[in-house]
């Protein structure tokens, strides 16, 4: 069962991101997952507090850059999950830098994606909040961290994206 502080917190999230960056753009969808992760979710949050992850969508003039995980299924802006005592935003700068070698600049908030992950057992989804900043590039090097099997600058979006919204053009209002 989904705990009271859990959804709280999620709602809390929202709350003081939509009073920090004013109107958000909010996007939630069912994510199928192992009973593991499922539970590994929740003990994560019991244990620390601690649930999301967050990333940087890193715009230089038309192209974004984009990292394909080993295991994933396409394409998506860099980012991480939460680790105990770190900010969405602190996250979001690591989550970059730790995949692609580049640190990047927090400009604005792209979007909030809700993602509400489902396991085969057919208990409540439990929610698991991914913060999508828009950022620009700093320093370093471009290079694919441990976790990434490739990182790219993309005129273009490729056709394996995880979601549609890093195919949208332009890529910020």
């Amino acid at each position: 069962v989904v705990s009271v502080e859990l959804l709280r917190h999620v709602n809390g999230l929202v709350s003081d991101f939509a009073a920090e960056y004013g109107e958000i753009d909010l996007a939630g969808r069912r994510v199928e997952c192992s009973i593991a992760a499922y539970d590994s979710l929740l003990e994560t949050f019991e244990a620390f507090g601690v649930v999301g992850g967050a990333g940087i969508r890193v715009i230089d003039g038309e192209r974004v850059l984009l990292v394909n995980y080993h295991g994933a299924d396409g394409w998506v802006d860099p980012g991480d999950s939460r680790r105990p005592g770190e900010s969405y935003v602190e996250c979001a700068k690591r989550g970059v830098r730790d995949a692609t070698g580049i640190e990047a600049a927090i400009d604005d908030i792209a979007q909030i994606q809700l993602l509400y992950m489902d396991d085969p057992t057919g208990r409540d989804p439990v929610p698991n909040p991914y913060i999508s900043f828009f950022g620009s590039p700093g320093s370093g090097t471009l290079r694919a961290g441990p976790d990434v099997a490739s990182v790219q600058w993309a005129d273009e979006p490729p056709e394996e994206l995880l979601y549609d919204e890093l195919a949208e053009r332009p890529l910020r209002e």
